[in-house]
């Protein structure tokens, strides 16, 4: 019988980058050229890197939870969901829980999020929730707002799509709840400023923790779902460092109005329009 080759780990730095365990030039940038220990294990140890490695349809990622990266974990997350294996090995490193087997990516990255969710997410986002009633006569938000109004919340695709495309410059999300309170992309604008073009296509039909950043979702998700069960519009200026795998961290700062609505089929949506807002400077210095 012929088992499928191991492959090498990748470990995940926290600028989000991916290199070989045996990659010379991490070793000559890390100094450590002639370190004939185990170097995944140290780096995972030590330094919060993220160790991953396929093998046939299944994968393995190794982590110490408390000095793991945020970015290194949202590039494994990203490396873990393209790889769509049939079972992954979660190995915590420097922790006494004993390894645990999940039967896919979603499975895995949903425990890991579980388990980091304390993390301080203060540090790359600030939030300042503003009244509707803030929002200029005539401004393409203001617009929008009528418009969702007029139609009782109810989602008209062609209308909706039509208005953000004429004023809104196409910089707008739709997400869909499915199953027990899920959140899923079902439309993503691409006037929106994202450096990771791919994403706009990779997205569509992935559950919102999902993502790269995955901090940044799950409070983006977290308010979103609080504005489907509420049924009313939330308006709110962001200042945000948002990390994206070929990039890094890059701010954001815009005004975001949420508008929860029933399609036809009577599923619920979440229409999510921004507009760019330079003026908008909730912290001296996002990180």
């Amino acid at each position: 019988m012929k088992h499928p080759q191991r492959r090498e780990w990748l470990l995940f730095d926290d600028r989000g980058n991916a290199w070989g365990e045996h990659s010379p030039e991490l070793r000559r940038r890390l100094f450590c050229l002639h370190h004939d220990e185990n170097l995944t294990v140290g780096l995972v140890r030590n330094l919060g890197f993220v160790a991953g490695r396929s093998f046939g349809r299944n994968a393995a990622l190794r982590l110490h939870l408390e000095l793991a990266s945020d970015i290194a974990l949202a590039a494994a997350y990203y490396w873990l969901s393209d790889r769509e294996p049939a079972r992954v090995l979660i190995d915590y490193v420097g922790a006494p829980e004993p390894a645990e087997v999940y039967p896919s990516a979603s499975a895995a990255i949903a425990r890991l999020v579980g388990l980091t969710c304390g993390r301080d997410l203060n540090r790359h986002v600030a939030e300042k929730r503003c009244s509707v009633d803030q929002l200029p006569a005539g401004s393409p938000l203001r617009g929008l707002l009528e418009l969702w109004s007029g139609n009782g919340g109810r989602f008209d695709a062609p209308i909706f799509l039509e208005y953000a495309s004429r004023r809104l410059l196409k910089r707008f999300l739709i997400m869909r709840l499915t199953g027990a309170d899920g959140l899923v992309f079902d439309t993503i604008g691409d006037g929106l400023h994202i450096p990771d073009r791919d994403w706009f296509k990779s997205a569509v039909g992935r559950p919102i923790e999902e993502q790269p950043d995955t901090q940044y979702w799950r409070w983006v998700a977290r308010i979103q779902r609080a504005a489907l069960h509420s049924s009313n519009p939330v308006l709110s200026d962001i200042d945000a460092s948002i990390y994206w795998p070929s990039l890094g961290r890059v701010r954001r700062r815009y005004r975001r109005l949420l508008l929860p609505c029933t399609a036809p089929d009577g599923s619920r949506l979440l229409f999510s329009a921004n507009s760019s807002e330079s003026r908008v400077a909730l912290r001296s210095q996002v990180a």
